[in-house]
């Protein structure tokens, strides 16, 4: 078995540190208009606290 001298070897692209990026933006994104929309349907920002 090779030895790598302790480092591994960097990738070639970074798509999944991109997907993740884009998945955090759009969760944000999502977060935003379920609390607006909720705040403009029951007029509060949690609808269904006591």
């Amino acid at each position: 078995m090779a030895d790598s001298g302790g480092q591994s070897p960097k990738p070639d692209s970074d798509v999944y540190t991109v997907l993740v990026m884009v998945a955090t933006v759009f969760l944000a994104v999502g977060t935003v208009y379920v609390g607006v929309r909720g705040n403009a349907i029951f007029g509060n920002w949690l609808p269904f606290s006591f």
